[in-house]
Order: structure tokens, then sequence, then C-alpha cells
């Protein structure tokens, strides 16, 4: 059984600057418009474990401690291969998670409506079981898996009294971070999807960026997509909520080309993205 933590390997220096430059360049990001503000984004990631794509998109420098979306964490924990979740309850009145090292219960981290409006948590009227999660998900790394990350992390939810632009997108394939996959390697990937293999979508995209003609061909193909996993899609719904309509489009066309939903799910997914309509238009 494999307990050792997952790593990411340090970018030199000067190989941080040129991606910040590239990042900044993109006006992808809107927190992130100067090279310098790109740059910080990068080595906080690489300072606390996450790629540099993952750190553009989900960690805001806020009073110079780095914050990260709820999504985010989650997905480093499940990544890490030596920790693990699972969300037990998650309701408008209380979110608990439990974690796992290995197989072996760790412990629980529970996040009441309560302890919300103690915490003075924003957003909790709008998304309390988006908020409660990342509360209880974050808790639960500080004290359950600390050494999932180098150094301690926040969610925005917890920095009181500070706003922050959350409505960028948050997708986990870009050119500007990583190669487009070659013609004669996504040949043979659609060989072996049409041959029954599941998982390979999501294996390549930790490596390659997918342009929207081979995200198109892979729809096409009509393979059986694993549903998404409960704790997965919880993180997803947690991300999208804190979304702006068109991040959250871009999301769900990069999430779809590895999974499918069920029809709750679905209708899950179309609830929040008219509440982020609605919010929007008011």
């Amino acid at each position: 059984m494999k307990t050792e933590l997952t790593t990411i390997q340090a970018m030199p220096f000067q190989d941080i600057m040129i991606m910040a430059k590239t990042f900044a360049e993109s006006g992808m990001f809107t927190d992130a418009k100067a090279m310098g503000q790109a740059f910080v984004k990068i080595q906080a990631g690489q300072e606390i474990g996450i790629p540099p794509f993952a750190a553009m998109s989900g960690i805001h420098i806020i009073q110079g401690k780095p914050t990260i979306g709820a999504g985010l964490i989650a997905s480093t924990v499940k990544g890490s291969g030596k920790y693990d979740y699972k969300v037990l309850e998650m309701s408008d009145k209380i979110c608990r998670i439990e974690f796992y090292q290995g197989k072996e219960k760790i412990g629980l981290s529970e996040f009441t409506i309560e302890d919300a409006k103690k915490a003075l948590t924003k957003n909790i009227d709008k998304f309390p079981k988006n908020m409660l999660f990342a509360r209880a998900i974050s808790n639960g790394v500080k004290w359950y898996c600390p050494d999932v990350f180098a150094g301690p992390v926040y969610t925005p939810e917890e920095m009181e009294g500070i706003t922050v632009d959350i409505s960028h997108t948050v997708v986990d394939e870009q050119p500007v971070a990583l190669p487009g996959m070659p013609d004669k390697a996504f040949g043979q990937l659609i060989t072996r999807l049409k041959a029954g293999e599941t998982g390979l979508v999501e294996k390549v995209k930790e490596t390659y960026s997918l342009n929207p003609d081979q995200l198109d061909t892979i729809e096409s193909l009509e393979i059986t997509l694993p549903i998404i996993e409960d704790d997965a899609f919880i993180a997803l719904i947690a991300d999208l909520a804190l979304s702006s309509k068109s991040g959250a489009t871009t999301v769900l066309k990069s999430v779809r080309a590895a999974h499918s939903f069920t029809e709750e799910q679905e209708a899950e997914i179309s609830k929040t993205i008219a509440g982020l309509t609605t919010k929007k238009a008011a």
C-alpha cells in the first residue's frame, strides 16, 4: 500500500519567471495581471506542493497568506497517495467529513451553521452547503493531514473581513500551463478509448492540455465514462458556486471529458449554474 505523499518537482527560479510572464500575458487571471503577481502565486504553490496552473487558478494571496479553494484542497488530499476523505453528512446545517490515512480512520472534521455564524463566514446565506464543506475540509486537513501541503493554508472564507475576487475560471488544463497533446499520442489515446479503457482522459490531462477539437472528438465517441465520485462531485459543486457563469461552463467541459453524471447530479449542476445567473443579474 502506498503511504508516501505524491510530490511535485521544484522549478528553477528562471522557469518560474518565464511561466509567470506567460500566465500574466494570457489575460485569463483577473487577480494576476502583472508578472510579479503571477510569480507570487506560482511560488506559493511550489512551497505548499501545488503545481503551477492549479496554483494560478486556485491560490489567492491575502495578507501574505496563501488561500486556496475547497475543490483544490479536496483534490490534493485525494491525489496525495497517502490520505483520503469521505463526506458523511452535508446539508445547509452541517458538514461532517471523515479523514483516512490509507484505510485507517484518523479523524472527523465537523462544521455547523452555528460555527459559521460565530466565525462570520462569508456567503453562508447564499451557499451554506458549499461554505460548510469548505471550512470542514480545510479544518480537517490542518488537523489530520497537514503534511499534504508543505505549509499552512487557508480558504478565502477563513480570512475575516477580507473580500477577494473568486470568480476566476478554475480549470485543469490550458495550453499556457501544459504542452498540447501531439497528434500521434492523441490518436493512440482514441484507439485505447475505443477499446473500452477507462480513466485515461483524467490521467492524460495531468500531462497534456486537450484543445477544444480533441475534447469534442472524445465526447463524440459515445464511450461510457465513469460516474464522478460523490466526494469529487461535492468539491466540484463547491467550486462552481464560487465561479462566474463562463468559468463554470469551462470547468464542466473539462470534467465531462473524464466523467459522467447521474440525473440527480445534472440537476444539482443546473441549479448551481442558475444560481450564478441569478446572482450576476442581481
